[in-house]
C-alpha cells in the first residue's frame, strides 16, 4: 500500500494516510448529505419523476394516400405517483398499442403531415385520454414525444 496514496498532512497525526482519505471521504460525505434536502428523494423540485418508455414506434410518412417512408419516435411518460410505476410498467404492451393507436389517429386528423408532428398538443392530448382510460387521472403526468430517426423509402 505504500506510495499509493499521496502523502497528505494529517490534521491527526495518529491516523495513516489511508484512514485519513476514508476520515475525509465520510466527512465530505456526511457534509454532502447535510446540504442537499431530503425532500429531493421525496420528489421535490432537482429530482427526476420516474418514467416509462415507450420503444420506439415506426410511423409511417404517407404522401398522397401512399407510405412513403417510415420515421421512428419515442414516447417517455412521466409517472407522478411513484407507487403506481410497477402498474404501468406491467401494461407496456397496452400502452405501446394506446400510443400507436394515437398516433395513427394523428396521421388521420392532419395532426402528423409528412412523418412531421404538426399538431403536438393534439397528440399529447389524445395520448393522454388513452393513459387516464387505463389508469385514471393524474397517473401520467407529462408526455414526452421525440422523433429518433427516418427510415430509408420504399422503394
Amino acid at each position: 500500500m505504500r506510495g499509493l496514496l499521496p502523502a497528505c498532512p494529517s490534521p491527526h497525526p495518529h491516523l495513516s494516510a489511508a484512514r485519513f482519505a476514508l476520515y475525509l471521504f465520510l466527512t465530505l460525505a456526511g457534509i454532502l448529505t447535510a446540504i442537499l434536502p431530503a425532500s429531493a428523494a421525496e420528489g421535490a423540485p432537482g429530482a427526476l419523476p420516474p418514467s416509462v418508455r415507450i420503444k420506439p414506434l415506426l410511423v409511417p410518412v404517407v404522401n398522397g394516400g401512399r407510405i412513403e417512408k417510415y420515421t421512428q419516435v419515442e414516447v417517455n411518460l412521466e409517472i407522478g405517483d411513484a407507487l403506481r410505476l410497477g402498474e404501468v410498467q406491467l401494461s407496456i404492451p397496452r400502452l405501446h398499442d394506446a400510443v400507436l393507436t394515437a398516433i395513427y389517429k394523428g396521421i388521420d386528423e392532419g395532426w402528423i403531415v409528412r412523418g412531421n408532428i404538426a399538431n403536438v398538443p393534439a397528440l399529447r392530448r389524445r395520448i393522454d385520454e388513452s393513459m387516464v382510460a387505463m389508469f385514471g387521472k393524474d397517473v401520467v403526468t407529462r408526455i414526452l414525444i421525440t422523433p429518433i430517426a427516418r427510415q430509408s423509402s420504399l422503394q
